[in-house]
């Protein structure tokens, strides 16, 4: 079966840089200029990554998400999409800077002939969330473990409980932690991301050695006309 792209709708899921912030630590946290230019580098490549995807975008921020909880958020979006009409929604956030449009339209072509595509992350999470609406089932995916690493093991579950005929990504990495950027930029040293990441972390760099350079000379005067404590 063909998948039809005219109900088929991309969700991007997504925090603004400035929300990223309070949930993610790339940088020391004090370095806020860092991380609001880190993320909107994240958020751009996921914009022009949507843009060539070929079908209907609707980038979902915390300004337009609603509910108390994540799973309530999303589950949310999700319906808001299906009420308005389409038969598939992809979702994709904008941490996984491995996703290739190759593999967001694969999945998207997937859902011609699957319910569900799941795109799963390294740390037990997803990247890629596709559903048919004919298995959406709000409350039972609300009670899924949304953002731990259970997520993965719990959407397997669902697929067989439900008996939904899914197809399984290949599994990719998200930044959600330094460590995880530098292994990204060891991983991928040419692209934007990489090139963007390490030019942060040389200007710190530069900063501190200059600080540590200087430190001494500044601390000098304090010691100036100051004597040891008497030998008792």
């Amino acid at each position: 079966m063909k998948l039809d792209q005219h109900n088929t709708a991309l969700l991007v899921f997504s925090l603004s840089a400035e929300r990223e912030i309070s949930r993610k630590s790339i940088f020391d946290r004090g370095n806020r200029k860092a991380h609001v230019a880190f993320f909107n580098v994240l958020i751009e490549q996921t914009r022009k990554l949507a843009s060539e995807s070929g079908i209907d975008i609707f980038w979902i921020d915390e300004h337009e998400q609603t509910g108390n909880d994540f799973s309530t958020r999303f589950t949310n979006a999700f319906q808001k999409l299906f009420d308005a009409g389409y038969d598939n929604v992809v979702s994709i956030g904008n941490d996984s800077p491995d996703l290739t449009i190759q593999l967001l339209q694969e999945a998207i072509h997937k859902l011609g002939s699957k319910k569900m595509v799941i795109g799963p992350s390294n740390d037990g999470g997803i990247y890629l969330f596709g559903l048919n609406k004919e298995f959406f089932d709000k409350r039972e995916l609300q009670g899924l473990p949304w953002q731990t690493s259970f997520l993965f093991n719990g959407l397997q579950d669902y697929i067989n409980a439900q008996k939904i005929d899914a197809e399984i990504l290949q599994e990719l990495k998200d930044i959600d932690t330094l460590e995880d950027m530098v292994d990204y930029a060891v991983s991928n040293p040419t692209t934007i991301l990489s090139k963007f990441f390490m030019a942060i972390k040389a200007t710190m760099k530069s900063v501190w050695d200059t600080a540590n350079d200087l430190a001494p000379s500044l601390l000098k005067p304090l010691y100036v006309g100051l004597r040891a404590p008497p030998v008792m």
